[in-house]
């Protein structure tokens, strides 16, 4: 008797699953100035070819709130929701099938476990709780695609405490938009941090900023205590900046919050 050929979904899911998880595995932690990892091939390269071209239409994608509204009226952050339910409603064929089996790669414990391991130290520092220990903390994920425009930014802010892992993946065609990153800050109070600055940047340091690489994840256990601050932002996106492309996994304390399953 021949054994029924898994779905093509499944497949998928078992391809990015293992491949994160060894990527996940390679990568040393950072602590300045709070814990982070920055991963590249983060999906196999096959799937990140897919992906690329079967990105959901721009109609399906909804607005962020009325801060990211220009002065134009019209909005500069999208947002397609991973759900089980808007795939299905919106998206057919083979793009179903490569979304479905990514949402559920992404929604396996197995990967939270990886990410967990590998942020292990702010983790257990914002818990209070031994870094051995942390994969006793739940984690529910929240996966969104997310589409930004020229125009779009974001203050430097630390993350809501609803929140503890932001895990951003980079997803450009190319290496035309190396410089649009997400930007790593501390708080600096010099002159030089304080004069000519816009609002809401003055008194921020921009340390670091990963490259927004091809098929690249920047991830960061979210810390927001009086001592420490996993401050991050987003400098305005200018005008030939182009579209950038983005997957959004956020993983929080309560599964209320979390509404891909």
């Amino acid at each position: 008797m021949e054994l029924a050929t898994p779905p093509a979904s499944s497949q998928i899911t078992q391809h990015v699953l293992s491949h994160m998880i060894n990527r996940l595995s390679a990568v040393d932690p950072c602590d300045d100035p709070y814990p982070h990892i920055s991963v590249r091939d983060i999906f196999p390269q096959d799937v990140y070819a897919d992906l690329i071209d079967l990105l959901p239409d721009e109609s399906d994608y909804t607005t962020m709130g009325r801060r990211h509204i220009m002065e134009n009226g019209e909005s500069n952050r999208f947002e397609f929701q991973l759900s089980a339910e808007n795939i299905n409603e919106h998206l057919t064929g083979r793009r179903n099938e490569l979304w479905t089996g990514i949402r559920n790669a992404m929604n396996a414990p197995e990967l939270k476990k990886a990410v967990f391991n590998r942020l292990s130290a702010g983790i257990g520092y914002r818990f209070g709780i031994d870094p051995q220990e942390v994969n006793q903390i739940e984690g529910f994920p929240r996966l969104s695609l997310m589409r930004e425009k020229p125009g779009y930014f974001i203050t430097p802010h630390p993350d809501t405490r609803k929140k503890i892992i932001t895990f951003q993946i980079a997803l450009p065609r190319d290496r035309s938009q190396l410089d649009l990153g997400t930007m790593i800050y501390k708080r600096n109070l010099s002159p030089k941090f304080l004069l000519n600055r816009p609002k809401g940047f003055r008194g921020f340091e921009n340390v670091k900023q990963y490259p927004f690489e091809p098929n690249s994840a920047f991830a960061f256990s979210v810390i927001n205590t009086v001592r420490k601050k996993s401050w991050h932002g987003r400098e305005p996106l200018e005008g030939e900046s182009g579209i950038r492309n983005s997957l959004l996994c956020i993983y929080y304390v309560s599964k209320e919050n979390a509404t891909t399953y």
